[in-house]
């Protein structure tokens, strides 16, 4: 990133139905995949560039490196490391009028600005024809017009915006690499332009101000690469894109909810612990109407387990994640396989267990785990989660008095029948002031130097410090059983 490291994923239908299709559609009744509420969908994309404003502030030269202090927070990440990038983004478009097939892709190429980086995104490195394309031996034709596009962001509570980023820009004169911004999705005004007069054909920093959308309630921003001549060079690329935020913390972010319908309570709490607020992508998913795309990654082998949808109201609230293991001394974990911040980060859920509970029902949140990309899970189970962070609660009898403990591990592998081990960096520990018949709030806080907090109900459990696997981004819960054969857990919100 460009400070300290620059702070760094149908229809079928017959004669009279697709009249009744298309009609819905353009009444924009259909709901939407995204969003912590029910919403229209969008319409088709059609955004266009429209003339600058009078006093827009755009440049032909890349733009100052911003030192973001304290007071900044990144609203949302896109490093392009994941295979699920295109689900952050709500067009993936080819705009060229002859339809070339030239679109915004990754490929795993060299940032000079970030070595950690494992992908960067290409602006003609995806669709029918660049989808094949081989970044050493890269050109592209005249009349290429590709766009990146968010999905709508809240800026509402926000004091000042930018758009910080790196990028890659080779290019013939009469190419245009833009940052653009819309309030309506249809008119997108250009923030800032390069063209290829003043490309330096490498990696570079770039950081565009977007003061005048702070206050706004949605905004879309568009990343655009343009040609007017062929050219045998790399075009466009950029990762470790961030939209940064001064102001309130509280914000809302519809571009990474997973959830349809927001389960009416608890409302995210602060974090327990006196630290910074994590930066990073936000993600919410409140289960309300649906579970995707959350489904189990890892179990022990043998495991026979469920991952459904609850839709039933308990305690006032309405739609879980349940998932229960009907073996015994096993376990499955489940995730959504979507990358989360670097940290510093808190992940806040609710979770109750079954009633009756029984002594060795057990559930726990899953962080740090590590993905290598394709299948999850892979038949040998190598892909995804081999390493990560284990905090475990467990149930248990106290001469008839109902407790809880909770311990962390670091899971550094898994034995041939796939169970876990590694060190426990938190022994079993009481967990005081909670009802364990009824929800239980976890948080876990884990800052950049490796130090993790555990808190139930805002209240701090326990602490510990490892900075083996914190970097890596994937999350999820686990649900386990001991001595007895099943074990189930409703989760309310992530």
């Amino acid at each position: 990133m460009n400070t300290a490291k620059r702070d760094k994923n149908r229809f079928l239908v017959f004669g009279a139905a697709v009249a009744i299709v298309i009609a819905i559609f353009m009444m924009g009744r259909m709901q939407s995949a995204f969003g912590a509420q029910t919403e229209p969908d969008k319409p088709p994309f059609e955004g266009r560039l429209v003339e600058t404003p009078e006093g827009a502030d755009t440049t032909s030269a890349p733009a100052a490196v911003a030192d973001f202090g304290p007071e900044w927070r990144a609203l949302f990440t896109e490093n392009f490391d994941s295979a699920n990038w295109e689900n952050n983004w709500d067009a993936n478009l080819d705009r060229s009028t002859s339809g070339l097939g030239y679109k915004w892709g990754t490929r795993a190429v060299g940032n000079t600005e970030d070595p950690t980086s494992v992908a960067v995104g290409w602006a003609i490195g995806g669709g029918a024809n660049g989808g094949q394309m081989d970044p050493l031996a890269a050109s592209y034709p005249e009349g290429v017009d590709s766009w990146l596009v968010s999905k709508a962001f809240d800026l509402s509570r926000a004091k000042d915006v930018a758009l910080d980023l790196d990028f890659f820009y080779q290019a013939d004169s009469g190419d245009k690499f833009i940052i653009a911004t819309s309030e309506n999705r249809l008119d997108f005004v250009p923030q800032y332009t390069m063209d290829a007069t003043v490309s330096q054909g490498q990696w570079e920093p770039l950081t565009v101000s977007l003061s005048n959308f702070a206050g706004k309630q949605q905004v879309w921003i568009a990343i655009i690469f343009r040609s007017g001549s062929p050219a045998n060079k790399l075009g466009a690329m950029v990762d470790n894109v961030r939209l940064m935020v001064e102001g309130d913390p509280g914000y809302y972010l519809p571009i990474v909810s997973a959830g349809k319908t927001a389960t009416p309570k608890p409302q995210p709490t602060v974090t327990p612990t006196a630290t910074p607020p994590p930066s990073g992508g936000k993600y919410e998913k409140g289960f309300g109407s649906n579970i995707d795309p959350w489904a189990a990654r890892r179990w022990r082998l043998g495991t026979a387990y469920s991952v459904t949808h609850d839709g039933n109201s308990d305690d006032g609230r309405s739609g879980f994640l349940n998932i229960r293991v009907n073996t015994r001394d096993a376990y499955v974990i489940v995730s959504p396989l979507i990358a989360g911040p670097k940290p510093p980060y808190n992940i806040e859920l609710e979770a109750k267990l079954r009633s009756p509970r029984e002594t060795g029902d057990q559930y726990g949140i899953i962080f740090g785990g590590n993905y290598s990309g394709g299948a999850c899970p892979a038949p040998n189970f190598g892909t995804c989660f081999t390493q990560y962070y284990e905090m475990r609660v467990r149930f248990y009898d106290d001469n008839g008095t109902e407790r809880m403990e909770m311990k962390l591990k670091r899971i550094d592998g898994h034995d041939s029948n796939n169970n876990n081990f590694g060190p426990d960096l938190i022994e079993w520990t009481r967990v005081r002031d909670v009802d364990e018949s009824g929800f239980v709030e976890w948080d876990v806080t884990v800052e950049s130097d490796g130090d993790i907090a555990v808190a139930a109900n805002d209240r701090l459990v326990a602490r510990a410090k490892d900075n083996n696997y914190i970097n890596n981004p994937y999350f999820g819960v686990i649900v386990r059983t001991e001595d007895k054969t099943d074990s189930e857990v409703k989760f309310d919100y992530y």
